[in-house]
């Protein structure tokens, strides 16, 4: 399933095939000139070790150019002596080599020093080492540098996609407007989980062509020095990584124990830390320390076996590989001392080119497991993006016209994503024109009723009406257009003033815009802002004060002209500017139906109708006077959100004529 997951993101990448085939090729030829500069390296390592001194046999003088000739220095019995020759002396051990490739190369190498005599005496082939080296270095960090731009501008467009596929879900999925569903999965999804199939499409692409080459050069070029070493030396290392596979299998199952007991005991921990309430209540302080003290030991026991145990070898592994290196190197140093099959450099360059396999067998493994966990996050992401939406506009939708009569909640039930019954058979009517508090002490189950209204979110069971008319019967658009919500959780975003109030329709301009200020009483410290209108705020930004915020969100609201208008009041004192909040409230009310969560006995006292709910449900409706002598909870309510004893105001001299009731 998962396999099945990543590979319909990787389809993604069938549109930028050029990218990837361009990649493709980039990381084919970097393997091939870092297999040249391997070579290179060589090739400098034998000018070192022999320091152009060669020897052959006097009777192939003749046979070879006269450039040779000028290089000799002596004659020893039948074996001619030659100094300063560059990298001739290649040439003199192989000519007369057991292996047809090395006598092939020999010849080879003869014909390009005739052609290149920089590359026949010491200095001139060091330099021209050093030089073609220091190109390769070059041209291998412009490839490295042009194959990461390709690759992460395709993978980049895949996770960009991604993420604008479930930004648009968001907006299909209602129960996301609810405060407690949250954004964190969301979030996590736009985040961690693209972030993992991004990075395992770049792992899988970036090595697709360039490990094997790598891999195979390094074989090739192993081979070409010494099939009988190359095979016995990868056959050992073979033996070694297999053994040790299966003796790091149960190493492996006991550092799992430790890590979850690990774990259990981190969770423990956290537990003491969550009963402190309990603790002071009960008095168990005592106990408490002694149950602290006892986690927090297994704990650190635990954690010292898992530190010992992560480490990637064990003892025994160690000892493995360990045993195998030695091995290794005395075959090397017995074929280049004692049988001297081998010269030196060429013993240093197959050891090289037989460690440097290790690379690309890491990469792989590193490869493959981030091609795993891009696997996994992919279903993830599609398991979302499949989810089907709640809010669904039926065909054949009417237009719903601003409204005249009421909005009616008949029976309505609501959860959360989580299960969690916030609305439970709620029945109501708000008319058309008033104004209307909902109170209760779950501020989720407010949210929800009012959500309803511009059809954030859907009922479970139950019908919302206005004017008769179901909701799920008429567009979203027209029914959108009617509505205007100020909540607290989405006052203000980063961005300027001008777009906070005006969400950057075209349509709108600066007067509309200033004058919408000036009604929510915002124009004033606006202008007063760094930038005026034109000042960034928000999060990211310039902070306003919440009160500011709030009148920010009202001009907005203002400026949209609803017929139907949900505000939530901050929960904050507003005692300085309460005349300009209520100033506000009463121009915004003009000709509109305005539904309040209140937090201002102000508020309260100016609304002709309050619903209360407990536990999903509607305990009472009625009006304000009506309420504080028939309803038991609207008094806890007002007590608890109010009453300034309840809220800190202890001293008597603190309270305000009229501040203890309604």
């Amino acid at each position: 399933m998962q396999a099945d997951a990543y590979r319909r993101a990787r389809r993604l990448l069938n549109d930028r095939s050029r990218a990837v085939v361009m990649a493709r090729i980039l990381g084919t030829v970097h393997s091939l000139l870092v297999l040249m500069l391997l070579i290179v390296a060589g090739l400098l390592g034998a000018l070192l070790a022999t320091r152009g001194e060669a020897r052959l046999p006097s009777a192939q003088l003749d046979s070879l150019p006269t450039w040779v000739q000028g290089r000799v220095t002596g004659t020893i019995q039948d074996v001619t002596l030659l100094d300063d020759t560059g990298l001739f002396p290649l040439v003199a051990a192989n000519l007369s080599s057991h292996n047809p490739l090395h006598r092939r190369a020999a010849r080879l190498l003869l014909r390009i020093l005739g052609g290149g005599r920089a590359l026949t005496n010491n200095f001139g082939a060091l330099t021209s080492l050093l030089a073609t080296a220091s190109g390769l270095l070059l041209i291998l960090c412009v490839l490295a540098q042009s194959q990461r731009a390709v690759l992460a501008e395709a993978v980049g467009e895949v996770a960009t996609s991604f993420r604008r596929q479930i930004h648009r879900q968001m907006y299909r999925l209602g129960q996301l407007a609810l405060p407690s569903d949250g954004t964190g999965p969301i979030v996590n999804l736009l985040t961690r989980e693209v972030n993992d199939v991004r990075d395992g499409m770049y792992a899988e692409l970036d090595g697709s062509f360039r490990l094997p080459v790598l891999a195979g050069g390094l074989v090739a070029i192993a081979l070409f020095l010494s099939p009988v070493l190359t095979v016995f030396l990868a056959s050992l290392v073979g033996l070694a990584w297999y053994a040790s596979t299966i003796m790091n299998r149960d190493a492996r199952r006991v550092s799992d124990a430790v890590m979850r007991d690990a774990a259990l005991q981190l969770c423990l921990i956290l537990e003491d830390l969550g009963l402190l309430r309990t603790v002071r209540v009960y008095g168990m302080e005592n106990v408490d320390k002694q149950r602290f003290d006892a986690h927090l030991e297994r704990y650190w026991a635990a954690d010292a076996r898992r530190i010992k145990t992560e480490g990637r070898l064990n003892t025994s592994t160690g000892l493995l590989f360990g045993v195998s290196t030695i091995a290794a190197i005395s075959l090397l140093s017995y074929s280049v001392l004692v049988t001297q099959r081998v010269g030196s450099a060429a013993a240093l360059m197959l050891a090289v080119a037989l460690s440097g396999l290790v690379h690309p067998l890491l990469e792989c493994q590193a490869r493959r497991r981030a091609v795993r966990l891009a696997n996994s996050s992919a279903q993830g992401i599609f398991e979302f993006l499949e989810r089907r939406p709640e809010l669904q506009q039926q065909g054949g939708a009417q237009f719903l016209p601003p409204i005249r009569e009421r909005i009616t909640f008949e029976d309505v039930t609501l959860q959360s994503t989580s299960g969690r019954t916030l609305l439970d058979g709620v029945s109501a009517e708000i008319p058309a024109g008033s104004r209307t508090a909902i109170m209760g002490l779950d501020e989720d189950a407010k949210l929800a009723m009012v959500c309803l209204i511009p059809r954030l979110i859907d009922p479970k069971v139950g019908r919302v009406r206005i004017d008769g008319l179901d909701l799920r019967d008429v567009t979203l658009e027209s029914i959108r257009a009617q509505v205007a919500t100020v909540l607290q959780a989405d006052l203000v975003f980063t961005d300027s003033v001008k777009m906070n109030i005006g969400l950057g329709d075209p349509r709108i301009e600066m007067p509309r815009i200033i004058e919408a200020a000036k009604v929510a009483h915002a124009h004033h410290f606006i202008q007063n802002l760094p930038h005026g209108y034109d000042t960034i705020i928000g999060p990211l930004s310039h902070t306003l004060e919440p009160d500011e915020q709030f009148r920010i969100a009202l001009a907005r609201a203002y400026l949209h002209d609803p017929s139907i208008l949900i505000i939530e009041e901050p929960n904050l004192p507003l005692d300085d500017i309460k005349h300009l909040i209520d100033d506000t409230l009463a121009r915004l009310s003009e000709g509109r139906t305005l539904i309040v969560l209140p937090h201002r006995l102000e508020t309260i006292r100016s609304c002709q109708q309050i619903i209360v709910l407990q536990d999903g449900r509607v305990e009472s409706v009625g009006q304000p006077r009506q309420l504080q002598s028939e309803s038991k909870l609207y008094r806890h309510i007002q007590y608890v959100e109010f009453n300034p004893f309840a809220t800190g105001a202890i001293a008597t001299s603190e309270i305000e004529p009229g501040q203890l009731g309604v």
